[in-house]
């Protein structure tokens, strides 16, 4: 279960830096442009989108990943300041476990919200379909940068 919470954070973050991001930037080495035209083939692909489906249902999906990655934001700043704190209390973790329980609730009702959306523009097999594409698209793009850090000598020096 934790090993899916973090490889979907990775892939939110990384499809949320593509809707926010503009044309061609990069972050930590990735292009977001191409990110976001590769998972938009995968999703076609994957989903056998029509163009019309595809029209209607790709900036749409991205526009949920997006808001996903701003929901999540906050909790993932102060996570992060609280595990970096050197003497937690009760109290901090009370907050973590809060802050990240909270997190959830609002990623799952903005899901409910686009996940109605999107079977405005998709069949119901569509939409269904879709949830495992997600996860299947996260993990090629995990195992892809892993294959790109390890081809990386240098990276590899850095890191040492």
């Amino acid at each position: 279960m934790k090993f899916k919470n973090i490889l979907s954070l990775l892939v939110v973050m990384a499809c949320a830096t593509l809707a926010m991001n503009g044309q061609g930037q990069k972050k930590n080495g990735l292009d977001i442009e191409i990110l976001r035209k590769e998972k938009a083939a995968f999703l076609t692909k994957e989903l056998e989108l029509t163009d019309a489906e595809a029209r209607a249902f790709i900036p749409l999906e991205a526009e949920f990943m997006a808001k996903k990655f701003q929901v999540n934001r906050n909790a993932r700043h102060e996570t992060r300041a609280l595990n970096g704190k050197a003497n937690k209390t009760e109290e901090d973790y009370q907050r973590i476990t809060r802050l990240n329980l909270e997190s959830e609730k609002r990623e799952l009702e903005l899901q409910m919200e686009y996940y109605k959306k999107f079977s405005e523009v998709l069949s119901a097999r569509k939409v269904e379909k879709y949830r495992g594409v997600d996860m299947k698209f996260k993990e090629y793009i995990l195992k892809k940068m892993e294959k790109q850090r390890n081809a990386d000598p240098q990276r590899n020096r850095r890191e040492k």
